[in-house]
């Protein structure tokens, strides 16, 4: 309704054009590893994974803290939820669920086992 300069309307096109792309989530890489949490896409190297949503949300995880350790109860609370009343194996069925998809080209292995600990995503 308002009259307006072209350049004005250009200038707010531009402004809620950064906006928009400040607001998207970054891909988050590790190695050869990146995962895009908006488009939920893996890959390793070149290779495309497919994940279930929980190995999905297992991996952004570790991803979004690379090279700490990772206790088995953070990970129950940060992934499955904090009412969750199952077993605390079903963290290390998903972590060889994962690290054999993330294997699955001969690839090294970055998710790491620490004894007594939990695990952590990182090269050796």
């Amino acid at each position: 309704v308002k009259p307006f300069t072209f350049e004005v309307l250009s200038a707010r096109v531009r402004a809620l054009l950064r906006r928009q792309h400040a607001e998207e989530p970054p891909i988050l890489r590790f190695a050869d590893l990146s995962l895009d949490p908006t488009g939920r896409v893996v890959r390793r190297g070149q290779r495309e994974l497919t994940l279930t949503s929980v190995e999905f949300k297992l991996l952004e995880e570790f991803m979004r803290h690379p090279k700490h350790v990772l206790s088995k109860e953070a990970l129950l609370d940060r992934v499955w939820g904090f009412d969750f009343g199952g077993n605390m194996n079903v963290v290390e069925v998903y972590v060889k669920q994962l690290r054999q998809k993330l294997e699955a080209g001969g690839e090294d292995r970055l998710i790491q086992t620490i004894y007594g600990a939990g695990y952590v995503l990182r090269q050796e």
